[in-house]
């Protein structure tokens, strides 16, 4: 009998789906697996895990009934476009893949502190600038 506070890492996390570690990340930034991120490293209680393979039936089951499922609060989400959005707090947060690299995203960071100015202005600018070029 396997111990109810196991915990996995991704990779055991995929090997235990049998799915392949792309599609495991992918099911954990889309807030499907139950998990945490500790440092760097995602980390999974397999009891969690289950319980969640035990229920996706019948949450399935419910939306197919026409019950009504609230947006999971606190988790990456996709929406019908594939964009990432998370929702904490009453607020959601849109993921923004920005046109930049790190260099340039640590210059705009380092230019706001200095200029006493909202980060995300500076971001907005850039990517008018960046839109024009």
């Amino acid at each position: 009998m396997s111990d109810p506070h196991e915990v996995l890492t991704l990779e055991e996390l995929a090997a235990f789906l049998k799915v392949s570690e792309t599609t495991a990340y992918a099911l954990v930034r889309g807030g499907e697996v139950p998990g945490r991120k500790v440092g760097r490293e995602w980390r999974f209680l397999k009891a969690r895990v289950v319980d969640w393979l035990m229920s996706a039936g019948a949450e399935a089951a419910h939306s197919e009934t026409g019950g009504n499922n609230m947006d999971k609060t606190g988790f990456v989400q996709r929406d019908e476009l594939g964009g990432e959005f998370k929702q904490e707090g009453g607020q959601e947060y849109v993921a923004l893949w920005l046109p930049i690299t790190r260099e340039e995203k640590a210059a705009q960071l380092e230019k706001a502190a200095r200029d006493g100015v909202n980060v995300s202005e500076l971001v907005a600018d850039y990517l008018r600038d960046w839109v024009k070029a």
